[in-house]
C-alpha cells in the first residue's frame, strides 16, 4: 500500500493532481503497480490510443490523409473531363476577352469613321457600323471563354475515353 504522495513521485504527479484522480475515479488502487497501469490506461483513453489493435491517432491520419487523396483524385478527374477549370486559367482568359472587348470598342469610330462620312444615307451608314461591330463579336466568339489550351486537353481526353470505350465493347 502506498500513499497518494508516494504514488505522485512515482507518477511525477502533484499530489493535488493524484488526489484530483481518485476524486474522479481514473486511479482507484493504492498499489503503486495497479495506479500505475491505471493512469497509463488513462492516458491512452485521452490520446484515443486503442490497446487492442494498437492505433490512435495515427489512424485517424490516415483516414484524413487518404480522403484528401481521394479529393484531389476527383478533382484532377473533373478538370481532365472539362467539369472544373483551374481559377488562374479563367481570370488570364477572361482578361484576354476583355481585352477584345476593349480595343474592339476603342476602334470601333477610327475604323467607320471616314467611311461614315462617304456614306449618303442613313441605311448605309447603319451597314457600315453593323458590319464592324459584326466583326468584332466573330472575334469575341471565337474565343468561346475556354482556353485553347484547356480544350484541347479535354478533346483529347474525351477521346481517349471513346477510344477505350470502342475497344472494350
Amino acid at each position: 500500500m502506498a500513499t497518494q504522495k508516494q504514488i505522485a513521485e512515482h507518477l511525477d504527479l502533484s499530489p493535488k493532481r493524484v488526489s484530483e484522480l481518485y476524486r474522479d475515479s481514473i486511479l482507484t488502487s493504492n498499489s503503486i503497480d495497479a495506479t500505475r497501469v491505471q493512469y497509463i490506461c488513462y492516458l491512452r483513453k485521452l490520446s484515443g490510443y486503442n490497446k487492442k489493435t494498437g492505433t490512435g491517432d495515427m489512424q485517424e491520419e490516415k483516414t484524413r490523409l487518404t480522403k484528401a487523396q481521394a479529393d484531389a483524385a476527383e478533382l484532377k478527374v473533373s478538370e481532365l473531363e472539362g467539369l472544373l477549370l483551374p481559377v488562374q486559367m479563367v481570370l488570364n482568359n477572361w482578361s484576354n476577352v476583355m481585352s477584345i472587348v476593349r480595343v474592339g470598342l476603342l476602334g470601333l469610330a477610327p475604323k467607320v469613321a471616314h467611311r461614315l462620312m462617304a456614306a449618303k444615307s442613313v441605311q448605309e451608314m447603319k451597314v457600315i457600323i453593323d458590319e464592324v461591330v459584326y466583326m468584332i463579336l466573330n472575334e469575341l466568339a471565337e474565343s468561346n471563354g475556354i482556353p485553347k489550351e484547356y480544350a484541347e486537353r479535354v478533346d483529347k481526353h474525351n477521346a481517349d475515353i471513346e477510344t477505350t470505350t470502342q475497344i472494350n465493347n
